[in-house]
């Protein structure tokens, strides 16, 4: 999977063929498929209560994504067709690509301080829904847009330690849906062959507890990425 989508970016900025069907005078349904490249940054925190104390340690590390995105979208030219608003459903496919940090121990000497270990995060598949809003610029057919939406992404987390008195390591594994908010922007390229250029920021918080009679373990991960996608289609 990630071999394909590295050689599908690097063949083509965009490999996206859509079936454009007319639903109306000023109407039109775009389905297809292009690959996204984003940059993501996975901060982990990680909290330990013991008797009534606790230790904090926290953890940043990044890395680059890619996936494919499946979708549909419904757009309609309103305003006399300055402006285009837009609805699109998509299914997202990511590269078997994780983010992996290091967990610093805390040294206050109690029984709650946080062990050295590692942690680890990656997307395993998702869905989203989206909304767009693009203004015609000037008297060509280019528009840059406006996009909202959100996604559930399906994603595993894991966080581990390590005695440092007896060398004996574990390891907490689990997976859990995120919802990651996106805004951004967007160019339509009014050309031979039509180009769409976006980029996004999303954000996402997960909270992930564990609870035992003597020992609570409090996990935190804040993702925030930057995505770039692009799509060209053959209208029919």
């Amino acid at each position: 999977m990630t071999v394909a989508l590295i050689r599908l970016s690097i063949a083509m900025p965009c490999f996206c063929l859509l079936a454009a069907g007319s639903l109306g005078a000023q109407s039109s349904l775009l389905v297809g498929i292009s690959p996204e490249v984003s940059w993501n940054i996975v901060e982990h925190t990680k909290q330990v209560t013991i008797g009534g104390g606790s230790s904090t340690s926290a953890s940043e590390a990044s890395g680059v994504g890619m996936a494919a995105n499946v979708f549909g979208e419904l757009r309609r030219a309103v305003a006399g067709g300055s402006m285009e608003v837009g609805v699109a459903l998509s299914a997202i496919v990511p590269a078997r690509r994780s983010i992996e940090g290091t967990i610093d121990p805390t040294s206050s000497g109690e029984a709650h301080d946080v062990w050295p270990g590692r942690w680890e995060f990656r997307d395993r598949f998702g869905a989203g829904g989206a909304f767009r809003a693009g203004w015609r610029l000037g008297s060509g057919g280019s528009r840059i847009s406006a996009v909202l939406g959100t996604r559930a992404m399906w994603s595993e987390f894991a966080t581990g330690g390590t005695n440092p008195e007896t060398g004996v390591a574990g390891e907490d594994r689990t997976r859990l849906r995120r919802w990651p908010a996106i805004m951004g922007v967007g160019l339509s390229l009014d050309s031979r062959w039509p180009l769409d250029l976006q980029v996004a920021y999303s954000r996402s918080l997960t909270n992930w507890v564990i609870s035992l009679p003597d020992l609570g373990l409090d996990y935190d991960y804040i993702v925030t990425g930057l995505t770039f996608t692009a799509r060209t289609w053959i209208a029919r």
